[in-house]
């Protein structure tokens, strides 16, 4: 009886919004987590450029803030995907680099756009073999732990703008 109140107290808390995170991997590089989903942030226009074989894919899309609070875009995840990680290309001394981002501004009545050669949502680790004109989930994590899902559709590796 005691297991029973638990998960039904559990299952209401995740209904009624609440977040909740175990702890422990499942060998995808991060975490578990159910998050409620963002009421002020919506997405935009999403597409992955999506390469050949196994090697990894970018996501690019566009984030609007309706809210009156900036927020931090902090981490994506994909089930089609078992890693996926905000990262920055630039730049430097003629050459381009790519680094991890932890968090990217998403101000208050504004945008924040992924695209090719700035921000975006590096793939890895596909779950299955995918292929040009599907589509995948991408979730994505913000700052006061919601989310923001959307619909991403995958495209030739050639693929400059939505």
């Amino acid at each position: 009886m005691k297991r029973i109140s638990i998960a039904l107290a559990a299952g209401l808390s995740l209904a009624a919004g609440a977040t909740w995170a175990h702890g422990h991997e499942h060998g995808h590089g991060h975490a578990t987590q159910v998050r409620a989903l963002s009421t002020q942030v919506q997405a935009r226009h999403c597409w992955v450029r999506l390469m050949p074989g196994r090697a990894p894919a970018a996501a690019y899309l566009e984030l609007e803030n309706q809210g009156e609070q900036t927020v931090q875009l902090t981490g994506a995840s994909s089930p089609s995907y078992g890693r996926a990680m905000v990262h920055q290309s630039s730049d430097k001394d003629g050459m381009s680099h790519m680094s991890h981002a932890d968090a990217v501004a998403i101000p208050a009545g504004g945008r924040l756009t992924l695209q090719p050669g700035g921000y975006h949502v590096m793939l890895e680790k596909p779950a299955a073999k995918l292929a040009k004109g599907e589509s995948i989930t991408l979730s994505l994590h913000l700052s006061d732990d919601t989310q923001v899902q959307t619909q991403c559709e995958l495209r030739p590796p050639k693929t400059q703008s939505y």
